[in-house]
């Protein structure tokens, strides 16, 4: 694996319904902290057995977990919510090999006391616990009034209802074993292993392979009608929607076939064990939960209009889930990249013109958000909360990647996504390590460029004009507020419908430059094939 590159001279549709939603997830104390955990511990494996009832809303948990130890320990600590206001877990028992060992839950913490480790060692946990979830599993009505349970644990929620280290830069395998009512069933990440029939009881247990940030580990208990799309040696493909939306449901569904085929081909084999596609209660309108995404109720229409979002969510199976970003900040490295495989995709299927229509509405997106917070994509004055979710993170950071692809070329540029999926496949990463494999591939110092779109705010204001004059063309350019590096495209239009294309780079705030050219153009325009984050403006503006 490639190693994180020092970075020198560094001083979704989705996104419109996140704007709607009103609340903003707290920053915890112990997200402040992960690095110091991180160094010291790595859980490797948690089992999670999980009992809910239509009696009330309480559940009732175990989670084993083995943890892998890195330096010398007396203590350490797990993420889970304390009781507030009748809501949060209440800690049963905390054993260590099977022994009862000494813990406090404090301050939605539980610290465990326990023989001192040396560098190396693995143990076993078992934590036993019970009460009503304020968060993290969702338990209410669907659209049709029935009851449902759904895991949705971003960005740091998972500690509202499951004990873990609740960070993307600790990923686990994991299991769940889930036992509810008999009238529901059970999906899952991973593969169900086991399902038991109890009598008024089901058990279903599923199992992943791979490990996993703890956003996105989930369960979703409900009525439905399951749909198998596909089922092969190396994937399988389904539906799982309300059966009082049974047809449209898997009418919209089955477009997921298209863009799995597509990232497969271009990236890599999907990374995971199956894929679900479920309708569900999530709070957004699509999450991208490894193997089992979880899309708003609403997105099933009968007329197939997500096709979008089931893209970016499918984009996300590779980057977000398999290659995770391991700081929030660099959340571009999930949101950007699958905004902008999204975008790959319905170039591939449409065409350029559909392509250009839908970059030319990132592009507004990224202007009207600067409008109201004038921000670099990676903003470590951010808290852990909705607010990583904007439009820097999503339609800035697809178009640093579109403008990359211009700079290196569709075939490297490939190869650059490629390489870093491989090597970062059920890892953490960083910008830097994105960077670094640019540079690697491409032989060219990228610093700049990734300085400028990444860690500068803004983008280029460009006001120019022209004229014609012996034979030759004098324009001007001139960058308003903020100095931008980048080439520059002109498209010299002649009477008779004949152009030329003139590249040029842009350096300093104030330029001019002459073209030699044996007629008058009738119009010049810049940037004639959408290559270029920038504004076009007026002396006025």
């Amino acid at each position: 694996m490639r190693k994180h590159k020092p970075i020198k001279s560094f001083k979704p549709f989705i996104f419109l319904s996140l704007l709607i939603l009103s609340f903003c997830f707290a920053l915890n104390s112990f997200a402040q902290n992960h690095q110091e955990r991180l160094n010291s511990i790595d859980v490797l494996h948690y089992k999670f057995e999980i009992a809910v009832n239509d009696q009330n809303d309480e559940i009732k948990a175990t989670t084993t977990l083995l943890v892998a130890f890195k330096t010398k320990l007396e203590n350490f600590s797990l993420d889970l919510s304390n009781v507030n206001k009748g809501r949060g877990m209440l800690i049963d028992q905390v054993l260590e090999n099977e022994k009862p060992i000494k813990f406090t839950h404090l301050n939605d913490q539980i610290k465990l006391f326990i023989a001192t480790t040396k560098e190396g060692d693995q143990r076993s946990y078992r934590i036993k616990y019970h009460g009503i979830p304020d968060d993290g599993l969702i338990i209410s009505t669907n659209k049709f009034g029935d009851r449902v349970f759904f895991g949705d644990n971003w960005p740091n929620r998972a500690h509202h209802w499951l004990p873990t280290v609740d960070h993307p830069s600790d990923k686990a395998i994991f299991e769940f074993i889930v036992t509810a009512p008999a009238h529901y069933q059970v999906v899952s990440n991973g593969l169900n292993i086991e399902e038991t029939n109890k009598g008024e009881e089901i058990v279903s247990h599923w199992k992943t392979s791979t490990p996993l940030s703890t956003k996105l580990m989930v369960i979703g208990i409900a009525r439905f009608a399951k749909h198998n799309l596909l089922d092969s040696k190396n994937t399988s493909v389904s539906s799982w929607v309300y059966p009082q939306n049974r047809a449209e449901g898997f009418l919209d569904y089955h477009i997921a076939l298209e863009p799995l085929t597509y990232f497969s081909e271009k990236i890599a084999p999907f990374p995971f064990e199956k894929l679900a596609n479920v309708q569900s209660k999530t709070v957004f309108g699509g999450m991208e939960n490894a193997g089992c995404i979880f899309y708003s109720e609403n997105s099933v229409s009968g007329q197939q209009k997500s096709e979008s979002l089931i893209a970016h969510e499918i984009a996300h199976q590779w980057f977000g889930d398999a290659v995770s970003e391991l700081n929030w900040h660099h959340i571009w490295l999930s949101e950007g990249f699958a905004t902008y495989l999204t975008g790959l995709y319905l170039e591939n299927k449409y065409g350029k013109t559909v392509f250009n229509k839908w970059l030319q509405n990132q592009k507004n997106r990224v202007f009207r958000f600067e409008k109201r917070k004038l921000a670099p994509v990676i903003d470590t004055t951010l808290s852990v909360s909705i607010g990583l979710l904007n439009a820097n993170s999503y339609q800035k950071g697809a178009w640093f990647l579109h403008m990359l692809r211009k700079e290196l070329g569709d075939e490297l540029f490939w190869k650059s996504l490629q390489t870093f999926y491989a090597d970062f496949k059920y890892k953490n990463a960083l910008t830097s390590d994105f960077q670094y494999i640019v540079e690697d591939l491409s032989g060219k110092n990228m610093d700049a460029f990734f300085h400028q779109w990444l860690y500068e705010s803004g983008h280029p204001k460009l006001l120019s004009e022209w004229k014609y004059d012996r034979k030759k063309i004098h324009f001007n350019v001139l960058q308003k507020e903020n100095v931008f590096q980048f080439p520059l495209d002109l498209k010299l239009i002649y009477e008779d419908g004949s152009f030329i294309i003139k590249s040029i780079l842009i350096t300093k705030s104030a330029e001019s430059f002459e073209f030699r050219s044996a007629k008058k153009p009738k119009e010049i325009i810049l940037d004639p094939d959408n290559w270029l984050l920038f504004e076009q403006v007026s002396i006025s503006d």
